[in-house]
């Protein structure tokens, strides 16, 4: 569908179209439209709002009616009765309602008349003009009197009209009435149905509450001559109210500013007839008249009852509903005689507004209201004052008193504010407070406040504020009022006061808007000029900001104000709106911390306070740093006496440890930074710790109780040191090792413990059981005194040693017993009594005294000797020349004795050591005897005395003390100096003695000596002989696995020149010397060491092909195994034969010759890896390894016969060839054999293979052609260029023969320099006169010229030229082509081009070339010149007939053809074979081809059928349709591929790419798919699914919580993000967005697809779980939709082109669609 210009067309409709009113159906319009509401009581509504609007003070609203035709009035005087009657049985006539407002103006009159013709005065509040038309819901036609007019309304057909006329003079009345008769109430019309008198205590509840707040003083209601109610409201004066200083004045719009607030205080007094409230009860059932009769018997009647209740209990009953009973409010239900009455107090406040609007925005409200903004407006607000909430809001008194209840029971907010606009509506508020707003907007039927309309909204939303803040003023109030009660109440009492005013002021949901309570509580929340406003405290009334959210109670804490707890809890919601909002904060550590720093804490709170701090350090609520913080500023009073007027400060910041009442004893002195216990005992230990003190140690307390004052009380008091000192031994165990040591050090200074002689220092004292003398100082026993402390702290056990010597030397003439001294004999058996009690300074002092005797050789008489000295008695001591101890009693070790002499040092037999130094010192003396004994000694006593743990310090020993097999005794050497293994011994070690070699392990002989000293030995004496090469090899590869783990040494072997390299060696003195091939040598030879080489570059291969060159020895099995392991190779490798070859590659020639040599070039040719060592590349181009040859003329040979001649192809006869070894810089690479027989004299040239071109090519020789300069000289071009003409047309037909071979190998693919369309465009050939070429060798300084018929040239001017002569020779010709045509020509390559340029295409074509399609493409030619030809004589035959008035053709039909056909994209030709159209040398023709299809398709169509180049019969050429819908197609299906591909996520940018498609020629830019909808778009939430976060943007009008649309959520993402699997698009590239507002079901933006989530809820959700069928039809049309989205990453505008790949990706992806659909329609299913 093309684009329409609109704005153009209704341009031209208004000039041309046709004039013509709209016609209006008034009774339709009035009927179905205006007076059609849903409320009740709307014609009341009305007509009560346009008194107020008129002035008036009074109402009177009066029912008449029609008497009953079936039950008949009563003629009982009682007008209650008669009122009764007429409320239970006559039906409604006609509504009369009478106000005393001015009358009706001529204006009033022509309004009254006129649709939507509102009231232009701003301060009124009808704006519309179609209130009044409600009248007619129920009457047809209404008749008004007011003043001294009337007006009647009657129907003409369908159209309302009125009359007017004047009221007769007696008749007049000031009072404006409004007569309406009943539509039903007519007999004669075709509805009638007389209507029941309306519910009047309802009735009684819309008028009390329409007085609320309209200009009314009283309303009156009547129902015929009865007076029903009665309603008189009155109003006490405006008291002026103070906006609170810190609110804002100025609505946030900028609107309106308050002006002036004033509260009032009113009562509405109601009189109503008692019939009222019970005439219209519904009658009694049977069931409740059984039921009253029994609760009116006595208790024998419900016995009688009973027993018929209790029989139908029997069966199971049916469950009923419960009958609710009908209220009653009648006092006494038999008299309904009188009236009753009621009162209801209220409270006004009262904002007068100044507006402020813009001129633009005032039209915009006039426009839509038919009336300014008013300058000035107010905004009432109704409260209920407070009360006692058990007492009623209402008062009665009369025989229905408490029908007062329902009538007001709509007056006051007591469960829902509501709004007024004049009258009351729909809208709730959301507080507990009536809003009346005349200047508020309502929508049409009045029942709701209008937020949709754009100015009409802004206006609305500013007078919310404005009544936000009314209630946050009034809300001021009341708090004022609470405050200055404080003080005379208290806090508890005023609470629900306080409670009354937060829950009228709590925000709830309001309805049917939510919107609208939220603006009103958004303006009471940022009225504020700052997050605050005042509430009840624990201090009275506060700021919230300065009032903190109840905590636990805290007495410490009792000057921060605080919330009460009672009134937070009941008043949740309000404070969780303070705290969200930021009005009010919790209790912080900055209030705990104002709190404390105010005064000092008292015990209790101290207490308090600490298990308070250790509950909160627990829970995590305050981490410790907080708690220390708060330890810094508190100090409390403690230990406080008033009797003493005493006590001290405790500064909470000083405290670091606390008391373990199970260590220490809490009585006991402590230091001052200890917590008393009293305050720490009702803590547990881990609050204790957290609060960052520790448990008071045993150590620090020692430290005090040892510093004055305390020490001195700790020395002198026994009971006191009793009670440490046992404290102490009871935590003695608990105690770690520092501690212990620093408890010693603390307590062994002083006198602190209690001995039978006093208080002594410990180690002056004495355990009780030692007796050995009487005067000793014991300790006295205290509770928990432990051995190992006393004995820790040094209290002996034993008596002093020098104490011991000094009193037995000494005689004691007392004692009996006593022993003037005693010998050593006595000594150790006294010491053995007490050895365990020995302190152990004193058994070091005894092991360092001599006071043993000893016996041996060497003893002198009364030596006293240590006991370390000395050995057990044994006798083969004494053989061995040792001294042992001289005793008078049996040695046992066992014994207690023996015990202390071994504790003591006393050797029980000689060590090892001991033994080497005596067999060392019988080696020095030569005394065989004693090293025969001392050696069985050692080995027959070697398990008995444990010698085997001595080895490594006997190894170790450097005292020579064993025989070895080289050197008889007495040589001796050390055990590290001899070895086991006897093959050692070729590198000169010494070999343990026979005999002893299987006990070397006990002497810590090693078997082989260290390898590393072996090699080094090898490295400092390598091999003299072969023998000792051979053996000291063969000990090496022995010890292979050492080498294994050791490889620096193998390096080091393998660098080293240790292999000896044996050559002949002739005897004869003529000729003496070593083999030399240039000297003539005889006699006899000998092998002798030439040289040594390091067996990195020896061999030990048996081929010893490269013998002469290479070093190959044989040593054996075992010394081969050797030197292969440090880098011996059997054979050399190509990486060897290399650097061998740089070193001295002359060596090499000469000695394998040129052959060989040359295979030694081929085989490093092929190993390429050479190469990437840096190192060795840089060898070998450096050195004369590169072998060439030079071909040198010889004068001296004689020619010979071509019969005998044996020579190559490029030998001459008369010249020998000569090798050399050259550089690379000395050699060339023969690319061009014509130039190297020219100067094949002059140059040095590379072996002809290209093996070895490529490896000399590496080293950087050149080629030929690169060192030879040639200079073409080009004769004038000759006048006949046939020859040259014809010689390019074979070239260019010919040349794509010779290529073909090419194409097809793939391998020689890369070598096509220029292809035949490259000849095709930069070829020219051109015949000149003659040619020369002259060459030069530059560096050699020749040159040679020849004559030639063919030259390609290259010039910038000119381009790529081919010259030749009129006699051209074919052969130079392909010569010249063919270096144009391949990089690397061959000879071959020129004989092939000439016999292809010089053959016939017969010729060629019988030799099997493909010439097919050259001899088709000239029969084409022809065909087409031929159709030219034609062609012309037909356009010059049209272009006659196209004269004026003659149309043959049809351009439109031409064009819509155009059109029709889908403009895709065509891909490119594959390469094809020659002979094939398409292929790239048909590119001419096609060209041509091209051209004439853009003329006209058809025409060309016709050309190839006269042509007979298409035929119908015959199989499609490959240009035919079939296969170009097969690559359109192809085509598109990659399209679509790139559409998919195109899908991304949101945040990335780009756009769509034009690679995909082609600009659109047609626009459509549809309203369903536009992506103007992301403007409107902002991002809601995200919600999780399948591994993802999926982004949800909801429109404008869009306030939906995310758990409103959750399940429709749940429903649409499983569709969407399946067809995202299906299509393979990238699921981040699909976002959810949620607008009821707008058109659009789906856009696709820059990639990024969305879809609206409001389109599946209402098209598709109601059925999509219902049943398949609703299934299928959403998965279908998202399906659908889907494929439309993609196609617009190929086409952005609605076009066919867009229509083509919407439908081809629908069929692209359907087969996967289908397959999945059982998927998702499986849970219907199950």
């Amino acid at each position: 569908m093309a684009t329409v210009d609109f704005a153009r067309l209704r341009n031209q409709t208004m000039a041309d179209g046709q004039d013509s009113e709209v016609t209006v159906n008034t009774r339709a319009l009035i009927d179905k439209v205006l007076a059609r509401y849903s409320s009740e009581h709307t014609t009341l509504r009305e007509l009560i709002q346009n008194a107020s609007d008129a002035g008036a003070s009074k109402v009177i609203i009066k029912f008449e009616t029609d008497p009953s035709l079936n039950i008949p009035t009563p003629q009982d005087s009682d007008p209650s009765i008669r009122l009764k009657h007429i409320i239970q049985h006559h039906t409604l006539k006609r509504l009369i309602v009478s106000n005393n407002g001015v009358p009706f103006t001529n204006a009033d009159w022509s309004r009254l008349k006129s649709i939507a013709d509102g009231n232009p005065d701003e301060t009124k509040i009808g704006a519309f003009g179609v209130g009044f038309y409600s009248v007619f819901a129920d009457c047809d036609e209404p008749f008004v009197v007011s003043g001294d007019r009337t007006m009647a309304f009657y129907w003409k057909g369908n159209t309302l009209s009125t009359k007017m006329a004047s009221v007769p003079q007696e008749q007049r009345t000031s009072d404006t009435t409004f007569s309406l008769d009943y539509r039903q109430a007519n007999s004669a019309s075709p509805s009638y149905n007389p209507s029941k008198v309306p519910n009047l205590p309802n009735l009684c509840q819309f008028l009390a509450t329409s007085l609320t707040f309209v200009g009314l003083q009283a309303i009156e209601l009547r129902l015929d001559d009865h007076k029903v109610v009665s309603f008189v409201k009155k109003t006490s004066p405006a008291t002026e109210i103070k906006v609170p200083h810190g609110l804002k004045t100025e609505t946030e719009g900028g609107f309106m500013r308050v002006a002036q607030v004033t509260r009032q205080h009113s009562r509405i007094d109601a009189e109503w007839s008692n019939v009222i409230a019970t005439a219209q009860n519904p009658p009694k059932r049977a069931a409740e008249l059984v039921q009253e009769e029994v609760r009116n018997a006595g208790s024998t009647l419900k016995s009688f009852f009973s027993k018929w209740s209790t029989a139908a209990n029997t069966a199971p009953a049916k469950a009923t509903k419960p009958v609710t009973a009908p209220e009653r409010y009648l006092n006494n239900s038999d008299d309904i005689s009188g009236e009753s009455k009621g009162v209801i107090f209220l409270q006004v406040c009262t904002v007068e507004v100044d507006t402020r609007v813009s001129r633009n925005f005032a039209a915009e409200i006039e426009r839509a209201t038919k009336k300014a903004p008013p300058k000035k407006t107010r905004i009432a607000l109704l409260t209920s004052p407070y009360h006692d909430p058990a007492a009623s809001l209402s008062a009665g008194s009369g025989n229905s008193a408490d029908l007062a209840s329902k009538i007001f029971s709509e007056v006051l907010p007591t469960k829902f504010g509501r709004v007024f606009i004049g009258q009351i509506t729909v809208q709730t508020t959301g507080v507990l407070a009536h809003v009346s707003a005349p200047s508020l907007i309502p929508t049409v039927e009045r029942e709701n406040v209008d937020l949709h309309a754009r100015y009409i909204s802004t206006w609305n939303i500013e007078l919310l504020r404005v009544a936000g803040l009314a209630c946050r003023i009034s809300y001021a109030s009341d708090l004022a009022e609470i405050q200055a009660c404080f003080g005379q109440k208290s806090v508890e009492d005023l609470i629900p006061r306080a409670l009354y005013v937060f829950q009228q002021f709590t925000a709830n949901a309001s309805h049917p808007s939510t919107a609208l309570g939220e603006k009103i509580e958004e303006a009471f929340w940022n009225s504020s000029k700052e997050r605050s406003l005042d509430i009840l405290s624990s201090k009275g009334v506060m700021a919230s900001k300065n009032v903190r959210m109840p905590a636990e109670t805290l007495s410490f804490l009792g000057e921060v104000p605080m919330v009460p707890q009672e009134l937070a809890t009941q008043a949740y919601t309000f404070f969780v709106n303070l705290h969200r909002r930021g009005f009010i904060s919790e209790l912080t550590m900055g209030d705990i911390r104002r709190g404390l720093e105010t005064r000092a804490l008292n015990e209790e709170e101290l207490t308090e306070f600490l298990k308070w701090c250790g509950a909160k350090l627990e829970s995590s609520e305050i981490d410790p740093a907080g708690v220390r913080s708060l330890f810094e500023i508190t100090v409390a009073n403690v230990d406080v006496k008033p009797e003493e007027d005493s006590g001290r400060i405790l500064a909470l910041g000083d405290v670091s440890a606390y008391i373990n009442a199970t260590r220490i004893t809490p009585t006991l002195p402590v230091p001052p930074d200890t917590i008393p216990f009293q305050f720490s005992k009702t803590i547990t230990p881990k609050q204790l710790q957290m609060f960052g003190w520790v448990e008071l140690s045993m150590v620090r307390w020692l430290r005090f109780m040892t510093t004055a004052p305390q020490l001195k009380e700790f020395t002198t008091s026994e009971k006191l040191a009793s009670q440490v000192l046992g404290l102490t031994s009871k935590c003695w165990d608990q105690l770690d090792n520092a501690s212990k040591e620093a408890v010693i050090s603390l307590l062994m200074p002083h006198t602190i413990m209690p001995t039978k002689q006093g208080m002594r220092k410990p180690e002056g004292s004495y355990f009780p059981n030692v007796r050995l003398f009487d005067d000793l100082p014991t300790v006295k026993a205290f509770p928990g005194s432990k051995e190992k402390f006393l004995v820790a702290l040094g209290v002996r056990k034993t008596v002093d040693l020098p104490m011991v010597f000094d009193r037995m030397r000494s005689h004691d003439l007392n004692s009996q017993t006593e022993k003037s001294g005693w010998n050593h004999v006595d000594l150790i058996r006294y010491f053995a009594s007490v050895m365990d009690e020995l302190p152990k300074k004193d058994l070091d002092r005894l092991r360092e005294t001599a006071f043993l005797p000893g016996e041996g050789v060497e003893v002198k008489q009364g030596q006293l000797f240590k006991a370390s000295d000395l050995f057990a008695p044994d006798p083969a001591i004494l053989s061995m020349g040792l001294t042992q101890i001289k005793i008078s009693f049996e040695f046992k070790p066992n014994m207690r004795d023996g015990t202390l002499l071994l504790r003591l040092g006393l050797k029980q037999w000689p060590d090892s050591i001991a033994l080497a130094s005596t067999l060392h010192r019988a080696g020095q003396s030569n005394d065989r005897r004693l090293y025969t004994f001392t050696l069985q000694y050692f080995l027959q006593n070697h398990y008995k005395n444990g010698y085997g743990t001595e080895t490594k310090k006997l190894s170790a020993l450097a005292i020579p003390f064993l025989p070895t097999e080289q050197a008889p005794f007495p040589a001796l050497v050390g055990s590290f100096q001899c070895y086991v293994n006897e093959q050692s011994a070729c590198l000169g070690y010494a070999i343990l003695r026979a005999d002893l070699r299987p006990h070397a392990d006990k002497f810590g002989v090693q078997r082989d000596p260290d390898v590393k000293d072996c090699v080094q030995r090898l490295l400092k004496s390598p091999p003299m002989t072969k023998v000792d090469a051979e053996m000291q090899f063969a000990y090496f590869g022995s010890r292979g696995a050492e080498l294994d783990q050791n490889p620096k040494l193998v390096s080091s072997i393998s660098t080293a020149a240790i292999v000896p390299i044996f050559r002949k060696y002739y005897l004869d003195p003529t000729c003496c010397g070593f083999e030399d091939r240039t000297r003539h040598q005889f006699g006899k030879t000998e092998l002798r060491i030439h040289h040594y080489d390091t067996p990195e570059t020896v061999f030990v291969g048996r081929d010893q092909e490269w013998r002469g060159i290479l070093d190959y020895v044989h040593y054996g099995g075992e010394a081969t195994a050797f030197l292969l392991k440090v880098g011996a190779k059997h054979e050399p490798s190509s990486y060897d034969l290399a650097s061998l070859l740089c070193r001295n590659p002359a060596r090499f020639l000469n000695t394998i010759g040129q052959e060989r040599y040359l295979d030694l070039l081929r085989k490093l040719a092929d190993h390429t890896q050479i190469w990437k060592d840096k190192e060795m590349a840089k060898l070998l181009t450096a050195s004369r390894v590169l072998l060439g040859y030079r071909d040198i003329k010889d004068d001296t040979k004689k020619l010979v016969d071509v019969e005998d001649d044996n020579l190559d192809d490029l030998d001459e006869p008369g010249m020998h060839r000569e090798w050399s070894l050259n550089r690379a810089n000395e050699i060339v690479i023969i690319d061009d054999v014509s130039m190297f027989i020219r100067f094949r004299e002059y140059v040095i040239a590379a072996p002809q293979e290209e093996l070895l071109e490529e490896f000399y090519g590496r080293f950087g020789v050149t080629k030929l052609s690169e060192r030879v300069k040639s200079e073409k000289r080009i004769g004038n071009v000759a006048r006949d260029q046939s020859p040259a003409i014809n010689l390019r047309r074979d070239i260019l037909e010919r040349a794509r023969l010779f290529l073909h071979e090419y194409e097809r190998d793939v391998s020689s693919t890369k070598s096509i320099r220029h292809d035949a369309k490259w000849l095709s465009a930069n070829l020219r050939v051109e015949c000149v006169s003659d040619i020369s070429i002259r060459f030069s060798l530059a560096d050699r300084n020749v040159a040679t010229s020849s004559r030639r018929t063919a030259a390609i040239q290259r010039t910038r001017a000119t381009g790529t030229v081919l010259h030749i002569t009129p006699k051209y020779d074919v052969y130079e010709v392909s010569s010249e082509l063919v270096r144009l045509l391949v990089a690397r020509p061959k000879q071959n390559d020129a004989i092939a081009l000439e016999r292809i340029l010089t053959e016939s295409l017969r010729a060629l074509q019988s030799k099997g070339i493909n010439v097919e399609r050259i001899l088709r493409k000239k029969e084409y030619e022809a065909r087409i010149a031929k159709q030219l030809e034609i062609e012309r004589e037909d356009q010059q035959r049209a272009a006659e007939q196209a004269k004026p008035g003659v149309f043959d053709a049809k351009p439109d039909d031409a064009q819509a053809e155009k059109s029709t056909r889908p403009d895709t994209p065509t891909p490119s030709n594959d390469q094809l074979m020659p002979g094939a159209f398409g292929s790239p040398e048909e590119s001419d023709v096609t060209e041509k081809e091209n051209h004439l299809r853009r003329q006209d398709k058809g025409l060309f169509n016709n050309w190839v059928k006269k042509l007979g180049l298409k035929n119908t019969n015959t199989q499609p050429s490959p240009r035919t349709d079939g296969p170009q819908i097969t690559r359109d197609l192809q085509a598109t299906r990659d399209n679509i591929q790139n559409a998919i591909k195109e899908c991304r996520p949101t945040n990335m940018d780009g756009n769509i790419s034009s690679k995909h498609h082609q600009d659109p020629t047609e626009l459509d830019n549809g309203g369903y798919c536009s992506g103007e909808q992301w403007e409107n778009l902002h991002k809601a939430f995200s919600v999780p699914y399948s591994g993802r976060q999926v982004d949800i943007y909801y429109g404008k009008e869009q306030a939906e919580e995310p758990k409103d649309i959750l399940t429709q959520l749940g429903s649409f993402l499983p569709l969407i993000f399946g067809l995202t699997s299906i299509f393979g698009v990238n699921p981040a590239a699909v976002s959810i967005f949620l607008d009821k507002k707008s058109n659009t079901v789906a856009f696709n933006q820059s990639g990024a697809l969305f879809f609206n989530l409001a389109w599946f809820m209402s098209l598709h959700y109601p059925t999509y779980h219902l049943n398949e069928e609703g299934r299928l039809r959403a998965l279908d049309s998202w399906f659908f939709t889907y494929c439309h989205e993609l196609a617009h990453n190929l086409v952005m505008d609605h076009n066919a082109r867009h229509n083509w790949y919407n439908q081809q990706i629908a069929i692209e992806f359907s087969q996967p669609y289908r397959r999945a659909l059982s998927g998702f329609i499986q849970d219907l299913k199950n």
